[in-house]
């Protein structure tokens, strides 16, 4: 079943079924991109801009596959499993199934936010990729933590009383941040992680998409591509009416992109 030039499909076995979309690219494309979703509340207020980069990058020769990690989106899984090394499994699954319905000789990653995160841990136990493209990437996830921690009471506070009877959902303790799942493993792991210890370590070449010069990342990066200043912003909160699009300013750094890796000089 194909939907306006992208096909759903399943991935993975029964037990841990991934929902994953392909935008496929005309001719016998040689390089395709996995899209790595943000996480947390991040990712269903990206969901469109996502699925709309996808699209844009197929229109321009480059197959893009993107997909919902387990236990998150449309993924099987409640999310009480989910930490950094199911992410690891979820991104080995995505990258075969990529280079299986594509045949690609070339392998892009393109990781927002939070998902840089778990691509850095990837490559760390033998994840290959030929391009890893960080899109205003986390840096300290032991900072960003803190942040959402912080982020999580501020909201908590604006709920409305409950109804008499019901619990009161504002209680820390319940594993939710920003009103989504987030266990004890996947804390613990995102706050000893940060990009630039060990990533370097990797031959694989490394692009960012910054809104600012990004000097608290010290690892090398091999280009960097400005993100425009009104661009849609990650941080506004959990509400869901904040939900983005890819406006004309981005949708022409995709084009620039685009073409920039199909034009890269590939060892």
């Amino acid at each position: 079943m194909s939907l306006d030039g992208w096909e759903p499909f399943w991935l993975g076995p029964a037990s841990h079924r991934l929902y994953a979309a392909l935008h496929a690219a005309s001719g016998a494309p040689e390089t395709g991109v996995v899209l790595v979703p943000p996480l947390l509340h991040e990712m269903p207020r990206s969901r469109r801009f996502v699925t709309e980069v996808a699209s844009e990058l197929a229109s321009l020769g480059l197959p893009a596959l993107r997909f919902d990690f387990h236990g998150t989106g449309d993924s099987a899984g409640s999310g009480e499993g989910l930490d950094l090394a199911s992410m690891h499994r979820d991104l080995d699954l995505a990258t075969a199934a990529l280079r299986e319905k594509t045949r690609i000789r070339r392998l892009v990653l393109i990781a927002w936010r939070g998902g840089a995160l778990a691509v850095r841990g990837w490559l760390e136990r033998g994840g290959c990729a030929d391009l890893i493209l960080l899109w205003e990437p986390i840096v300290d996830g032991g900072a960003w933590v803190r942040e959402l921690v912080e982020g999580d009471a501020r909201e908590r506070a604006l709920r409305p009383p409950p109804r008499a009877g019901v619990a009161r959902a504002t209680d820390p303790s319940d594993g939710q941040l920003m009103g989504f799942p987030a266990p004890s493993r996947l804390r613990a792991d995102l706050e000893k992680t940060r990009l630039d210890d060990g990533m370097h370590r990797h031959a694989v070449p490394v692009w960012a998409i910054v809104r600012d010069d990004l000097a608290a990342l010290s690892m090398n990066i091999a280009r960097r591509l400005p993100l425009p200043a009104n661009a849609p912003s990650f941080s506004i909160g959990a509400a869901m009416d904040a939900t983005f699009f890819l406006t004309p300013p981005v949708r022409e750094l995709v084009g620039k992109l685009g073409q920039a890796v199909r034009e890269e000089a590939w060892a």
